[in-house]
């Protein structure tokens, strides 16, 4: 397994409750000239959602654990609606932690402390993975990981927010007024 002592050693330290020191893009163009090109297409398929499927060990378990906080997520908000949670729910095995971390962001007093719980768990668990892995691919893979959800964080403000709740409203207004058809 490859060892990349410079290419770790570069980066700056991230913390979830920051903004990203550098950008995801700046990440990988800098990964593109120090992997070798296998290791280097094996980062590029790692992402926070955990679609398609990996082969990389280390993703492999990110991707179970975050399908498995997703099929829970939907257990939990189907029982509150009444909807049926079958056609939201993925393959997957079970993994630790998931039910704790679902239970306390449901219980949340706003999505917005709802997420800064799950990515709590998340973060926590990108930890567990990293584990004794300092320079090496896998370090590498978790840090991308850690560096996309800080930029998803970045992304979630009030302004932004305001924005994407009128582009919805206004579609499903628009869709309310293309299938009335004149009665009452």
């Amino acid at each position: 397994m490859a060892e990349y002592y410079y290419t770790v050693a570069s980066l700056p330290m991230l913390t979830l409750n920051q903004e990203p020191p550098i950008s995801v893009e700046y990440f990988l163009d800098n990964c593109r000239y120090t992997l070798s090109e296998h290791d280097y297409k094996t980062l590029l398929t790692a992402s926070i959602t955990p679609e398609p499927a990996a082969e990389y060990p280390a993703l492999v378990k990110w991707q179970n654990w975050e399908r498995t906080l997703r099929n829970v997520l939907a257990s939990m908000r189907s029982q509150k609606t009444g909807i049926d949670d079958e056609k939201y729910l993925r393959e997957g095995d079970s993994a630790t932690g998931v039910f704790d971390a679902a239970r306390e962001a449901s219980t949340a007093a706003n999505p917005k402390i709802a997420e800064g719980i799950l990515d709590s768990a998340r973060w926590q668990y990108l930890d567990e993975i990293e584990g004794l892995h300092n320079f090496d691919l896998t370090k590498l893979v978790v840090y991308y990981l850690k560096l996309q959800i800080l930029e998803r964080r970045k992304k979630m403000n009030l302004k932004d927010g305001e924005i994407s709740y009128r582009k919805i409203y206004e579609s499903i207004t628009d869709k309310i007024h293309q299938s009335y058809d004149g009665e009452l």
